[in-house]
Formats: structure tokens, sequence, C-alpha cells
């Protein structure tokens, strides 16, 4: 998959704008293609790569920036996942202000727009201070209500987006079916097939109206697994009628409220 960019100029001199609906227009879909020509075999397969960048002061001249850039210019990476310093469960928090320096300079020193991901289930205050708090995704289940979880995804959504940030690993699609899963549970918005696609694509909606990229996950029948897929690996042992009732509902629900096309890349913006 090779993301690559619609958006104006980041950093076009004086002008500033706000992320708009994710789309691919016609000029959208030129430049895409154009660019893509000009690629050389190797930068295209580098397109591909996403690694991991720690939201926090780095000066440039210092072996990690240093280290950062050359897997832009010499590899050609594509795409960082923006995380914080963790130790087992615990996150340790960094400011937004970090996060938006860096990734801006990253952009910079990009000769190709760069795909920034992070991982922010909870909003970004999940990984970086003074952001909206938000509870987990079942707490949303148990308000039953739509708009909040557009809300969410709206709120998330330009919080990203203000520091750089335009793909979510987020929303949990997996229902939470079987009650002694290890790493599912909360992060589920409930039981119920049919709420939980429907707080999924509320959640798209509201994300997507707000310039981001959205991922449902984790995968069809995690809800009613037995073991944490971090330490080992799951299985889904349910036939094909209880994935259709149960299981796939939700996925379907975030189908409908498609992911952009593969081609589709949102520039950086001020």
């Amino acid at each position: 998959m090779l993301f690559l960019s619609l958006l104006p100029p980041a950093f076009a001199k004086e002008k500033f704008s706000q992320p708009r609906p994710i789309q691919l227009d016609r000029n959208g879909e030129k430049w895409a293609q154009k660019t893509l020509h000009k690629l050389s075999l190797e930068e295209k397969v580098g397109q591909l790569f996403m690694i991991w960048v720690r939201a926090e002061f780095l000066n440039v001249n210092s072996p990690e920036y240093l280290q950062l850039r050359d897997s832009i210019n010499q590899y050609h990476v594509g795409s960082f996942a923006m995380t914080v310093r963790a130790e087992g469960p615990f996150l340790y928090r960094n400011q937004p202000y970090e996060a938006a320096v860096l990734l801006n300079r990253l952009q910079q020193d990009s000769k190709l727009p760069l795909l920034i991901a992070a991982d922010f289930e909870r909003g970004v205050s999940m990984r970086l201070y003074g952001a909206t708090v938000f509870p987990h995704a079942m707490a949303f289940g148990a308000a039953r209500k739509l708009d909040y979880a557009e809300a969410f995804g709206r709120i998330t959504a330009q919080e990203s987006r203000a520091i750089g940030v335009h793909w979510n690993f987020f929303p949990v699609a997996d229902v939470n079916s079987n009650p002694a899963n290890p790493i599912i549970n909360t992060r589920s918005f409930g039981e119920d097939p049919q709420q939980v696609g429907d707080l999924v694509a509320a959640y798209i909606r509201g994300a997507r109206a707000n310039g981001m990229l959205t991922t449902a996950k984790h995968f069809p029948g995690h809800g009613d697994t037995a073991t944490d897929s971090h330490l080992g690996v799951a299985q889904v042992t349910g036939n094909l009628a209880r994935l259709q009732s149960v299981e796939l509902p939700p996925f379907r629900k975030a189908i409908e409220n498609p992911i952009p096309n593969a081609w589709a890349r949102l520039r950086l913006q001020s």
C-alpha cells in the first residue's frame, strides 16, 4: 500500500488551513499517479515502511534525530507511528508542543509527505498531556448515545491533526463476547454486535469529517478469545454462523463508512 498526498503544501509561507474531510479528488489522483511514476523501485518499497518515533524534544543534531532523518533520506521511509516511552503497561506521556515540533521537522526533512499514525484509543490524552480526557470505549457503549461516539471521533481528530498526526489506530470493532478475554474487555464498545457497529460507524464519521484516517481493529472474533495477542497468538474457534451473526457485523458497519482510498494521504497542515 502506497500512501501519497492530496492536500496543499504543509509549510507554504503565510498560508494556514484547517484539516478537511478525507476525499480523493481528480487533482489528488493526478498528483499521486505523477509522483508514483517518478519514484524508483527502492523509493516505492521504502514508502511501505512505518517506523516508531517517540514524541519528545530532539535536537536536530542529536544522534536520535539524525537516525530518523537518515531513515527518511537513505531508506525512503514513508510513515512514522508516534508513541511515547513505555515501561510495561505504563506510558510516560509528553507535551503536545514537543510532539508537534518533532513531527513538523520530520515533514520538512522529507522529500515526500510523511504519513503519521498513532494509537489514540482513548484520545490524544492517552499519550500526551493537555488534550481532552476520554474513558474507554465501553463507557460510550454504556451511554448508548451515538452523538457521544461521533464527538469522540471529532475531538480526537481535531487534536490529533493539530499536532501532526493523520491516522488513528482506532476504533475497536471487536465485540466483547467473552468475559474472560484479557485484552479486549473495556476497549470494546460492548457485547451487542449491532450497538458496537453503530458506535464504530459514529466514531468513524466524526473522525473522517475532521480529516482523520481511522483503523477498525483488531480482527473478527478477537472479542471471544482468551489470549492476550500482545503476548501470544489468539485463536478464533467460532464457526461461520457465529462469525456472521456476532463478530463480523461491526466490521461491516466500518466498511460501510469506508476508510479512504489507499492512494489518499493527508499532508501535515500548519
